[in-house]
C-alpha cells in the first residue's frame, strides 16, 4: 500500500507541473578540476521580473541535500561553511537567471543537481556535473623513466569519448614508457558526451636537461665567429659540473676541444647553467659535443646527457676566366632547405643596404670590377625558418686575381714567345763577343801579353835593322844587326 502511495503522489506531482507550466529538464555540465562551475538555472518564459523562491539542491545517496537557498522575501540561507564556494548572483534574477555558481570544483563536488523555482511560474531542472581532472603517475618523473597520463572523470559517464593534446596538438600516447623533453608541457584530456565537451589541461615537467630537449641538435656557426653550446638542466635536481666531451662520426678515437673553449668558458652562469662557449670557431671544430652530468631526486640518480652537433659554415672562392664563384659551404647541410646571397653596402653614418641577388648554393660574378668588391652574405634557411648566415669580404686583390686568371692563358705563350727570343738574342751577342775577342787576340793573363809584345817590338827593330844595312852594305854587314 506504501509503494502505490508514492506512485500516486508522483502522478499528482507530474500533473501538477504541466498544468503549472512547470518543465523538468536533464543537462549536462563538464568542467576542469580547480576552475569555475556553473550550473545553468533560466527561466525563458519570464517575460516580467517578479519575486522568485529559489531552492539548489543535490542529489546524494538518493537524498535530497539542499545546497543554497533564497525566499521569495530576498532572504538567503547557505551552507554553514567557512567560505562558501557556492552561490547565486541575485542581479540575475531579475533576468530570470537563477544559476548556481561553484568556485575551486573538486573531485566530490560532481554529481545531480536540482534547481527549483517558485513564483508566477515554477520551474524544475536538473543537472547532472562531472568533474575532469589530469594527474600523472608518478607526479615527478625523469628522462628516461615511464610515465602514465590519466584523465579522471567524476561521476564517469557509461558512455563517452576522449582524446589527448599535448601543446594544443592531437596525440595518441597512452602511456609514455621513456620520458622525453619532448613530452614536457600542457596535456589536455578532451571529454565528449550527449553532445557536451568538456576538458582539463596539466602541466608535465620532465626532470633532466632542458635544453636542448633532445639529442642531434644542430648549432650552427660561421668560420671565425663565436658559439654557444647550450646545456641547462631542470630545477629540483642535485647534479655534479657539467662534463664536456666531443666524438666525431669519421673517427675512432674522439678529437680534443677547440683551443679556445678553455676552463673559463665552462664556469655555469647558474647552479643549473652547463653551457659551453667557444670564442673563435675554426675549420675543424665541427662535430659532436655532449654535455653530461649526474642527477639526483629523491632517491633515484641517474646520468643525464645531451648531444649536439655543430656545424661549421664558410665561404669558399674561386676563379676562372675572369668569372669569381662563391659557394656556401657548411660541415652538414641536411637541414638546410633554401639558400640566399645579400649584397650589403654601407653608407654614411653606419647606414647600410641589403640587396637579395641569389637564390642558390653558389654565387657567380662575372666580370669583377671594382663595385663588387665589399661585403656578401649568405643564408641559409630550414623548414622552420633562419639556421645562420656566412659572410664574405671581397678584396680588391681578389677581383684582380680574379681577371688575372682571365688572361693566364694568353700570357703564357707571351712568356714563352719573350723567353725564345731572348734565348736567340744571348747566342748571337755570344758569337760575337767570341769573334771579337778572337780578332783582337786578347789573353787572359796581363804579364804574357807584355812579354809577347816587347819580344814583338824588338823582332820589328831587328828587321828594320837589316832593312837599312841591306840598303847600304848589299847584304854583308846582315850580322850587325844582331
Amino acid at each position: 500500500m506504501h509503494l502505490e502511495q508514492k506512485v500516486q503522489f508522483l502522478l499528482v506531482l507530474g500533473l501538477a507541473l504541466v498544468f503549472e507550466g512547470g518543465k523538468c529538464l536533464d543537462q549536462e555540465v563538464i568542467v576542469a578540476y580547480g576552475s569555475v562551475a556553473v550550473l545553468p538555472c533560466v527561466d525563458e518564459s519570464s517575460a516580467l521580473p517578479h519575486p522568485s523562491a529559489v531552492y539548489w539542491s543535490r542529489i546524494v545517496d538518493n537524498l535530497k541535500k539542499t545546497v543554497w537557498r533564497r525566499e521569495k522575501s530576498g532572504l538567503e540561507f547557505r551552507p554553514v561553511k567557512s567560505p562558501s564556494r557556492v552561490y547565486c548572483p541575485a542581479p540575475n534574477f531579475g533576468k530570470g537567471d537563477y544559476s548556481l555558481h561553484i568556485t575551486g570544483i573538486m573531485d566530490k563536488d560532481g554529481g545531480r543537481y536540482i534547481c527549483d523555482v517558485e513564483g508566477k511560474t515554477s520551474m524544475t531542472k536538473a543537472i547532472m556535473l562531472r568533474i575532469v581532472k589530469v594527474s600523472f603517475s608518478p607526479p615527478i618523473v625523469m628522462e628516461g623513466f615511464r610515465v602514465d597520463p590519466k584523465c579522471i572523470i567524476s561521476p564517469k559517464p557509461q558512455i563517452g569519448r576522449l582524446h589527448w593534446e599535448l601543446n594544443g596538438k592531437a596525440t595518441d600516447k597512452a602511456v609514455l614508457y621513456s620520458v622525453s623533453q619532448r613530452d614536457s608541457g600542457n596535456w589536455t584530456c578532451r571529454v565528449s558526451y550527449n553532445n557536451v565537451v568538456g576538458k582539463a589541461t596539466a602541466f608535465l615537467q620532465v626532470r633532466g636537461i632542458s635544453t636542448p630537449p633532445a639529442d642531434s641538435s644542430m648549432v650552427y656557426a660561421a668560420v671565425g665567429s663565436s658559439v654557444s653550446l647550450p646545456c641547462v638542466f631542470t630545477e629540483g635536481l642535485v647534479q655534479h659540473s657539467g662534463i664536456w666531451d666531443r666524438s666525431s662520426k669519421t673517427r675512432n678515437s674522439s678529437p680534443p676541444l677547440p683551443s679556445s673553449l678553455d676552463q673559463r668558458s665552462l664556469v655555469p652562469l647558474s647552479s643549473r647553467d652547463r653551457s659551453a662557449w667557444i670564442e673563435t670557431v675554426e675549420d675543424g671544430d665541427e662535430g659532436i659535443y655532449t654535455c653530461s652530468g649526474m642527477m639526483k631526486l629523491e632517491n633515484i640518480q641517474m646520468k643525464a646527457q645531451r648531444s649536439m652537433q655543430l656545424v661549421v659554415a664558410r665561404v669558399l672562392s674561386s676563379s676562372s676566366k675572369g668569372q669569381m664563384t662563391l659557394t656556401c659551404h657548411l660541415s652538414n647541410f641536411s637541414q638546410v632547405t633554401s639558400y640566399e646571397w645579400l649584397r650589403v653596402i654601407y653608407g654614411v653614418n653606419n647606414t647600410q643596404t641589403v640587396t637579395s641577388v641569389s637564390t642558390s648554393k653558389s654565387l657567380k660574378i662575372p666580370k669583377v670590377s671594382e663595385q663588387d668588391i665589399g661585403e656578401w652574405v649568405c643564408r641559409y634557411n630550414g623548414k622552420d625558418g633562419l639556421l645562420g648566415n656566412v659572410t664574405y669580404q671581397l678584396h680588391m686583390m681578389g677581383a684582380q686575381m680574379g681577371q688575372s686568371d682571365s688572361k693566364s692563358g694568353n700570357k703564357v705563350g707571351m712568356v714563352m714567345g719573350l723567353g725564345f727570343l731572348f734565348l736567340v738574342v744571348f747566342l748571337i751577342l755570344f758569337q760575337m763577343y767570341k769573334n771579337y775577342r778572337r780578332k783582337k787576340r786578347i789573353f787572359l793573363y796581363p804579364a804574357m801579353e807584355t812579354i809577347v809584345h816587347e819580344a814583338a817590338t824588338e823582332q820589328e827593330r831587328i828587321e828594320r835593322c837589316q832593312a837599312k844595312l841591306n840598303e847600304a852594305c848589299g847584304g854583308e854587314l846582315k850580322s850587325m844587326c844582331v
